[in-house]
């Protein structure tokens, strides 16, 4: 068993964790960023629809028990990466009228516009390398003609975390959504953020290290530590970020506070996983009765 200190901690190596990492090593912290998984083949088995989703070789396959003590399985993925190495590489952006109130649906404005996150939004782009693609002849027809019929319809190319290589292998430009890219061009956090960090001397990455428990200081539950490892190792930093996911997260959050007797005392101790949200992107599919428009051997849409 070993015990180490850091300036930060990081929980889980996807979206958040990664892009914290990046930050906070960049700005000259000593970062520890631990990830229960390992780094996914990059054989070309990902790219593999019978492995991926018949098999289901990369999802998590360990039982949880939910409070009436039924047995399911979360649709997790641990791994260097996390979800983003799965996801659909859809990058979008709020529209500014999106951060204003709407009185119709009852709900409030955003206490921070548009322009304020614009400059993140830029640097995320770039850092993401979001591409706009062309859309396949077949399917910009299909749009021409909606658009002759309704003026009002208007197409916008869906900004993409995929790089423009992806067009010349086909095996990936067909297998980009929902599965994880061999050859690096999907940009997931392993690929865009952490790879950038490879060698600099204030990032630490361990991976196949699950956290179990978080450390507090001494008669102060309050006031997280450090963390405990499935292996026994503890590690010690002046902050922790809890970047483990939108379930393992709190899961592990309510273990804590169960554990040091939080639960009965913090007023927002019932608010721990319980606002579980998953969102999802709606789409709208175009059939054409006189040609096969069912498959698109590139990125594209309307």
């Amino acid at each position: 068993m070993s015990e180490q200190t850091y300036d930060v901690i990081i929980i889980g190596s996807g979206a958040g964790g990664s892009a914290t990492a990046y930050s906070l090593v960049n700005a000259g912290c000593r970062v520890l960023l631990l990830e229960q998984g390992g780094q996914l083949p990059r054989d070309g088995s990902t790219l593999d629809v019978k492995q991926v989703f018949s098999e289901g070789r990369f999802k998590n396959q360990r039982a949880w028990v939910d409070n009436q003590n039924r047995q399911f399985i979360p649709g997790e993925f641990h791994n260097v990466g996390g979800k983003t190495k799965w996801y659909g590489a859809a990058l979008l952006r709020f529209s500014p009228e999106e951060f204003d109130a709407d009185a119709e649906h009852q709900c409030l404005g955003w206490p921070i516009g548009y322009d304020d996150l614009a400059p993140y939004y830029d640097r995320a782009e770039a850092l993401l390398a979001v591409t706009r693609f062309d859309n396949e002849p077949e399917l910009q027809r299909l749009v021409e003609r909606v658009q002759a019929a309704d003026p009002a319809w208007h197409s916008e190319a869906l900004p993409l975390g995929l790089k423009r290589e992806i067009l010349d292998h086909p095996e990936e430009a067909k297998h980009f959504d929902g599965f994880a890219s061999a050859c690096g061009f999907k940009s997931d956090a392993e690929w865009s953020l952490l790879d950038a960090l490879g060698g600099k001397p204030g990032f630490t990455l361990k991976t196949d290290t699950a956290v179990t428990g978080l450390l507090h200081a001494d008669d102060d539950p309050t006031r997280i530590t450090g963390v405990v490892c499935a292996n026994g190792d503890r590690h010690r930093a002046d902050s922790v970020v809890l970047a483990a996911g939108a379930m393992s997260s709190p899961r592990l959050l309510q273990d804590y506070l169960e554990a040091t007797g939080l639960g009965t005392r913090l007023p927002s101790a019932p608010v721990a996983g319980a606002n579980f949200k998953l969102p999802l992107n709606r789409a709208l599919p175009g059939f054409s009765p006189f040609q096969k428009t069912a498959g698109l051997a590139r990125p594209g849409i309307f």
